[in-house]
């Protein structure tokens, strides 16, 4: 593969090696945006992105399967201080948890389940790794329960 370097002088330049070199200054016309999803209903989700959680009862959403969004990024956030509302998976494979906490932060175990607490604004930001949703970060407390 060719390295391809961009700068003011010579514009797109193709030579030997690999990469890509900008020389230039860069501006972006736009940033990437997602929107936020309403879940007031128990229900799967298919596809990473941003989701608001609220209902008359708890809503249980299940997650897709890690290897079918290596990269993906899911955020939940309850709207709900009544119900503490669930994610749980699609399947596990050769003991591999469905969600992954990190040592030393709340939570650090591995489960099948992940709890909101009935607060709102209770959150969750997890990534996949293609095997396992792993918790980044939450605010409130969340709880990853199940063997």
């Amino acid at each position: 593969m060719p390295k391809v370097t961009i700068n003011d002088r010579q514009g797109l330049v193709q030579s030997s090696g690999s990469g890509l070199e900008i020389g230039s200054s860069v501006t972006l016309s736009s940033l990437p945006t997602t929107s936020v999803v309403s879940k007031t209903a128990s229900s799967a989700v298919t596809v990473p992105g941003v989701y608001s959680v609220s209902g008359s009862a708890v809503v249980t959403t299940t997650m897709p399967l890690a290897s079918s969004v290596p990269g993906g990024v899911f955020v939940f956030r309850s709207l709900s201080d009544t119900h503490a509302h669930k994610l749980t998976g699609s399947l596990e494979t050769n003991g591999t948890k469905v969600f992954c906490g990190m040592p030393g932060a709340t939570p650090a175990n591995q489960g099948s389940a992940l709890t909101l607490a009935p607060v709102i604004g209770s959150s969750v930001a997890l990534v996949s790794d293609g095997k396992s949703f792993l918790v980044m970060a939450s605010s409130g407390s969340c709880a990853i329960s199940g063997t």
